[in-house]
């Protein structure tokens, strides 16, 4: 993981549209990605289908859409910082 990024997704609903266009400049298909609060609302299947290393915490899960479930894995707050740690880059977009 030393050479991929770690991308915090942490925006508004109303801006959630433009950080995943944004995103998509950015990250790579390896990279890993945390979906946080109004966020989650807005992952789709063309999401999951670019990003194979998807996130979002153990509280927020009931937004996900059913059909994106499968593909995101859920995690505590405590396995967040674990994941931080276990990287050199990490960008957060809001």
């Amino acid at each position: 993981m030393a050479n991929t990024t770690l991308f915090l997704i942490q925006a508004a609903y109303s801006n959630t549209e433009k950080v995943w266009s944004d995103l998509a400049e950015m990250a790579q298909t390896d990279d890993s990605i945390v979906v946080l609060g109004d966020a989650v609302l807005q992952i789709t299947l063309n999401i999951v289908k670019d990003y194979s290393n998807l996130y979002c915490l153990s509280n927020e899960q009931t937004l996900l859409n059913d059909d994106v479930k499968e593909h995101i894995s859920v995690i505590e707050y405590t396995e967040l910082a674990d994941l931080v740690l276990q990287f050199r880059r990490c960008v957060t977009l809001k």
